[in-house]
């Protein structure tokens, strides 16, 4: 048992008979509302946590019923008995969902929570995106079972009904006097904050009627076993055995290749990508972020980073745009379309005090895109005309598909801009990147087009790359063209 004393007020101290029967207490004077359960996250060492409300006293079998369903839960990520779905309007309803004879899925749990303890780290994923919305305080049932669902991919459940009332959380009930349910402003700060998710990408359920419709499928969370039989996790690739049988000496974290694959689509082509970098002798750390973490990215010793199912057209922008979260001190994020069909030594230093690198779109110009853009004019016209507004039609404009950018103030604000910038209008990410450069200094290098190159120029690879090219990138139109036949001696390799 674990207790977080972070009241100052006298009236809640707790008596001296209650702190010793504790096997720790944590005491700091902030209160940190509804994070201070999940302040000492990393001294909670149990397989599972259990969380509860100081107004109701467990039964004596609560916790064995908690563990029997989590047990059938592989992709769980809060269990409970008293639930709530979100409607899409976000407005939140204190009206308790009936448990079934079977565990049933909701949005949010309410006064008891049961988790496994390594997925607790998805509150300060959650804590961090959080600084992209007006953030009301909520409690800490939301934000824990919100962080489960959209940072971890994981699901909320209610726990098969049981008629044993020794198996309740509230088997007994006590006097609440200081509950916040009680506070007047209660249900504007939950919708308030559930509105909030929403806007984060945060995926509901939906109800249908009287009963709830089947949320869409998340991707199933790894359980330790299978993430030690896959070898997918966030250990770096250097600690992990080479396929010769030998360790690789371990590798300095200093710079490395970083890819974006969200979907069976992208999680494919970036094993390829990744296939042909190490094929042209790049040995050194290969992070991926994605929603499907495979053995063959383990094989060729990439680190997945496992992110949760958003919704479609939404995902890969939303995280791009936060990519410094995943980066090294030189960092070369390269598109799951790319491929490598030269030696990348060279490019690390191609800053050569910039803050980043990048080579020029088809679109020279902003202006250039404005004009002559046809993808839904209509509907990128409040952007386009804020780029006027801010006289930006002169600048440079770059493709993001090849970045190379370094840790450093300025990279971390550009991100941080970037991404709110997106937000703006979710449209064009190219478009919030030249805001998010233009306003916080952003020092840019211009790189040849050889690092990121598109080939419907070249009849073949070994043509680019007699044209000194180094990376080709296949954009969703001339995707058609990535075939054994085109690709040539690198198609051998990716068998």
């Amino acid at each position: 048992m674990t207790i977080c004393d972070t009241h100052p007020e006298p009236r809640f101290a707790l008596p001296a008979e209650v702190l010793g029967a504790a096997d720790r207490v944590y005491r700091w004077q902030h209160n940190t509302g509804p994070y201070s359960r999940f302040v000492p996250l990393a001294a909670y060492d149990h397989e599972f946590t259990f969380f509860v409300d100081d107004d109701m006293v467990p039964g004596r079998r609560c916790v064995e019923h908690f563990v029997e369903t989590a047990g059938s839960l592989p992709d769980l990520g809060v269990i409970g008995q008293l639930g709530r779905v979100i409607p899409e309007s976000g407005v939140y309803s204190p009206r308790d969902v009936p448990r079934l004879p079977r565990a049933r899925e909701v949005d949010v749990l309410v006064r008891g929570f049961f988790v496994r303890t390594r997925n607790l780290h998805h509150v300060a994923q959650l804590r961090w995106l959080m600084n992209y919305v007006d953030e009301t305080v909520p409690e800490d049932d939301m934000v824990l079972c919100v962080a489960m669902r959209l940072c971890g991919g994981l699901r909320n459940y209610l726990t098969p009904s049981d008629p044993d009332p020794a198996t309740l959380m509230n088997e007994a009930e006590l006097p609440d006097p200081h509950a916040l349910h009680r506070r007047p402003d209660h249900l504007r700060r939950r919708v308030d904050f559930m509105r909030a998710a929403l806007d984060l990408g945060w995926p509901a359920l939906r109800p249908a009627g009287p009963a709830h419709a089947p949320a869409p499928r998340l991707p199933r969370q790894p359980d330790r076993d299978q993430v030690d039989r896959d070898r997918v996790d966030v250990v770096p690739a250097a600690a992990r055995p080479g396929t010769n049988g030998a360790r690789r000496p371990r590798r300095s974290p200093s710079k490395g290749v970083l890819y974006l694959a969200l979907g069976e689509e992208y999680g494919r082509l970036a094993t390829d990508s990744a296939r042909t970098l190490r094929l042209h002798g790049y040995d050194g750390p290969v992070r991926v972020v994605t929603d499907r973490p495979s053995r063959d990215l383990a094989d060729l010793e990439c680190e997945a980073h496992v992110v949760g199912e958003l919704s479609r057209g939404f995902a890969s922008r939303f995280h791009k745009t936060q990519l410094y979260r995943w980066s090294f001190e030189r960092t070369l994020f390269l598109d799951a379309d790319t491929v490598v069909i030269s030696s990348i030594g060279e490019i690390w230093e191609q800053l050569a005090g910039h803050d980043m690198a990048m080579a020029p779109d088809m679109h020279a110009s902003v202006g250039h895109v404005l004009a002559h853009s046809v993808n839904d004019p209509a509907r990128r016209a409040p952007e386009y005309q804020l780029m006027r507004d801010l006289g930006l039609t002169g600048r440079r404009y770059y493709n993001s598909g090849v970045m190379l950018f370094g840790q450093g103030r300025r990279t971390a604000d550009a991100f941080d801009r970037w991404h709110r910038e997106w937000n703006r209008f979710r449209g064009e990410d190219q478009l919030a990147l030249v805001r998010a450069i233009a306003a916080s200094g952003l020092r840019v290098r211009t790189l040849d087009s050889s690092w990121n190159r598109r080939p419907r120029a070249f009849a073949s690879v070994d043509e680019a790359r007699a044209s000194g090219v180094r990376i080709l990138h296949f954009l969703s139109r001339q995707r058609t063209l990535l075939t054994d036949t085109y690709l040539g001696v690198v198609a051998e390799y990716l068998g």
